[in-house]
């Protein structure tokens, strides 16, 4: 029998894609700022002189980037209320996307930071500047250069890791898709429109990425 490709019979749950876009694109969105956020913390603790320091920000990095992110769903969504820890769905995807993307997060960091040789610290206080006037005009410079691409990368990854939100309840793209072809029958129409959905987020991202880049570093360059 020859299967024939229709839209027709996903058009009326068209509206109900847009909603689960944006709860996407809101998931996402949390979870790349506190991941940052998270990541940086945790890339100090890497560069701290104590060694134990250093130790517990690599434990927390190991951890994370070989422990899968569907794991780390269950742990927090279905596992936590053992012990008392009781999440929505929303909010357990967030706290998941977020523990695992920070592992990546401290990386990319931690490596921005290793790009800025010591010597450049002591030169720039040996001119009077103040900790502040350090980071803002020596230190932040370069670990913006160093770490923008690897930056935009681990941002798509996010969106795309947000699709396990969906094992939890969540109701975004991945659970719209689920949701849809086990109610039309239309399986292989929802995979193809969920993944231009992400291709679309996603290159949008990279696109912004690039120009956003193009333009700061040409208007570093001319100063």
């Amino acid at each position: 029998m020859n299967y024939t490709f229709t839209l027709r019979t996903i058009y009326p749950y068209l509206g109900e894609l847009w909603q689960a876009a944006a709860v996407t694109l809101w998931l996402s969105s949390l979870a790349i700022v506190l991941s940052i956020a998270l990541g940086a913390g945790i890339a100090v603790l890497r560069r701290s002189r104590l060694r134990l320091l250093r130790v517990l920000g690599a434990v927390y990095v190991e951890i994370m980037r070989n422990t899968p992110l569907l794991v780390i769903l269950y742990v927090v969504y279905f596992a936590a209320p053992a012990i008392g820890i009781r999440l929505s769905s929303f909010v357990a995807a967030l706290l998941g996307l977020t523990l695992n993307s920070a592992g990546y997060m401290a990386e990319i960091l931690r490596a921005g930071l290793i790009a800025v040789a010591p010597g450049q610290f002591e030169a720039a206080q040996s001119q009077g500047m103040t900790g502040w006037q350090v980071f803002r005009h020596v230190v932040f410079p370069q670990v913006f250069r160093t770490i923008y691409a690897p930056l935009g990368n681990q941002v798509i990854a996010v969106i795309l890791a947000s699709s396990l939100a969906s094992a939890v309840a969540v109701e975004d793209v991945a659970s719209w898709m689920q949701t849809v072809g086990s109610t039309s029958f239309r399986f292989f129409e929802t995979f193809v429109i969920a993944a231009i959905v992400y291709l679309v987020l996603c290159q949008t991202v990279n696109i912004a990425r690039l120009l956003i880049g193009r333009w700061l570093f040409r208007q570093g360059a001319t100063r």
